[in-house]
């Protein structure tokens, strides 16, 4: 009785003030009186850019601060802050569908969307330079097929949107996906084989592919998506998909844009080379002392309590012995992305564990605060860190390549790919002041392995080149070795707070639906299986 009094008190208010509500309104910008200029135009393709901002940070926090440490715990390399529940539901394959986590990762994507759809539909009527919006259409078509391809790898079933709903339509059944464990093989055996994200995220690449975008941007469209950053989108659903032959095509087509690795493997994350040779996509940032348009997530990775970096350091990962144990002996690379305590230093301060309590912390993304901050420019030194995030680099696209030779039968080949991205280690030089280790160059890997060995060996590789950027534990998916990775206990007995992945293969491949919008829609979607 209660709330049909309500009702109908609100349907006498709503009734009382519809002359009111009955005029135009001045001064609101909508959909209908926005696009009409090329400069509304290129504040819709900006506002699209922003996205990527805001990738999986919490609460509005930025990319650093969420698409890292939310990529790294879905894997064997990090350990994740007490405090952070959500991360050790993840890693103990117990993560709820009612995870305030899942929920923001979901919708983010989502909101995403939302802004490229409405772009995409609305620019093509605006009286401007076509060339201009050619490219500005070629920039949509790729930001819409990253969120696509995201769903897909991350809830695989999610609802496919291409185009702006009104409130009925919001009831969006799921997607399909359908994905098998091949018979008689042993690695890289997970295939997905139906996927309506993925078909339309590869149908979105291949029309940003038709615009008018450069192979390889330069001077002020830097950070924009180019065909470079296009392909290696379109190349990762072949991967998903073992379409070897069509990856393969696009791989080196991106080789022959002009990448090249920098030389000094610190250098990469350090703040002082954006958008550099390596940078295939890159996050743009700005010191603006605004949550999402700085990137403050070196706070948030960098150890508790050291005052490495401004704000002291939150710790929200931290390695995982195993990872130690991973990295060769003299390899750089160790000592370039992970501390260890009361033997690696920044500038000068020894790392003494003060409140991590793992004897380990991450180097890697630090920016060094002030006196000691090694070139890099005040507004980098604080929350409002102006330094950009790669996304995909030019190590990784080689390390793709090495997998795709491998996978068509010529791991001699392959084995020339990865050590391209091991001969770095060459020119990489110790970030440590006070106490040195021996690092040099690592040996080649002979191309004489067989197909199995050479796989192990891409994964060795791709573990240590990219620790802490949020990929492996996705790679392990892909690969369908998820299961025996993850679940062994041995990998996990150092740790402080012991525990260890219970993977499910047919379940934990994929995160849930988040509860609260299969409630909201009605019966139309249904729950990812296992959840």
């Amino acid at each position: 009785m209660k709330n049909i009094i309500i009702v109908s008190l609100m349907l006498m208010v709503v009734a009382s003030c519809t002359k009111q509500l009955d005029k135009s309104p001045y001064g609101v910008v909508s959909t209908e009186n926005f696009y009409k200029t090329a400069a509304d135009a290129e504040m819709a393709v900006t506002a699209a850019y922003k996205s990527f901002q805001t990738l999986d940070g919490q609460n509005g926090w930025n990319t650093r601060a969420g698409y890292t440490p939310m990529g790294d715990i879905t894997g064997p390399d990090v350990q994740a802050h007490p405090d952070l529940v959500v991360y050790y539901q993840i890693q103990q394959s117990i993560i709820s569908p009612s995870s305030d986590q899942i929920l923001m990762l979901y919708q983010r994507c989502y909101s995403a969307l939302l802004l490229a759809n409405v772009a995409i539909e609305k620019i093509p009527a605006i009286e401007m330079d076509e060339q201009v919006k050619s490219r500005f259409m070629g920039e949509l078509y790729f930001i819409r097929g990253f969120w696509l391809f995201r769903l897909g790898y991350m809830f695989g079933t999610a609802p496919l949107v291409t185009s702006q709903l009104g409130i009925a339509d919001l009831n969006v059944p799921n997607s399909k996906r359908e994905a098998v464990y091949e018979a008689g093989k042993s690695v890289n055996n997970y295939t997905v084989t139906k996927s309506d994200l993925f078909d339309q995220a590869e149908t979105d690449f291949k029309m940003a592919l038709q615009q008018q975008i450069a192979d390889r941007n330069t001077g002020d469209l830097m950070g924009r998506a180019d065909k470079g950053a296009v392909k290696a989108y379109l190349a990762q659903i072949y991967l998903y998909e073992h379409r070897w032959n069509d990856a393969k095509l696009l791989l080196e087509e991106i080789m022959s844009y002009g990448y090249a690795l920098l030389p000094d493997y610190n250098d990469v994350f350090n703040g002082t080379h954006d958008n550099s040779s390596e940078a295939v996509f890159e996050v743009q940032y700005t010191a603006m002392n605004q949550k999402g348009t700085d990137n403050f997530g070196t706070v948030l990775t960098a150890p508790n309590g050291e005052g490495y970096v401004a704000g002291g350091g939150w710790g929200w990962t931290r390695p995982t012995p195993d990872l130690e144990s991973e990295y060769e002996a003299g390899d750089p690379r160790l000592v370039a992305s992970i501390f260890r305590k009361n033997k690696d230093d920044f500038f000068g301060q020894l790392f003494l564990d003060k409140v991590n309590g793992t004897g380990l912390g991450i180097r890697k993304w630090c920016i060094a605060n002030a006196p000691n901050n090694n070139g890099v420019t005040v507004d980098q030194v604080s929350w409002n860190n102006s330094a950009n995030y790669t996304l995909v680099r030019y190590a990784e696209v080689l390390l793709w390549y090495a997998e795709v030779m491998n996978e068509l039968g010529n791991p001699a080949a392959a084995a020339s790919y990865v050590n391209m991205v091991r001969q770095r280690t060459a020119t990489t030089t110790d970030p440590n002041t006070i106490n040195h280790d021996v690092v040099g160059e690592l040996p080649p890997v002979s191309g004489a392995q067989g197909y199995e060995e050479m796989f192990w060996t891409i994964v060795h590789e791709r573990r240590i080149e990219l620790a802490f950027e949020g990929k492996f534990g996705w790679d392990l998916r892909r690969w369908g070795i998820a299961e025996a990775y993850l679940s062994n206990p041995s990998r996990w007995q150092n740790e402080v707070t012991p525990g260890y992945f219970k993977f499910k293969e047919g379940k934990d491949e994929i995160f849930p639906l988040p509860q609260i919008e299969i409630d909201r829609a009605g019966g139309t979607l249904v729950q990812n299986a296992g959840y």
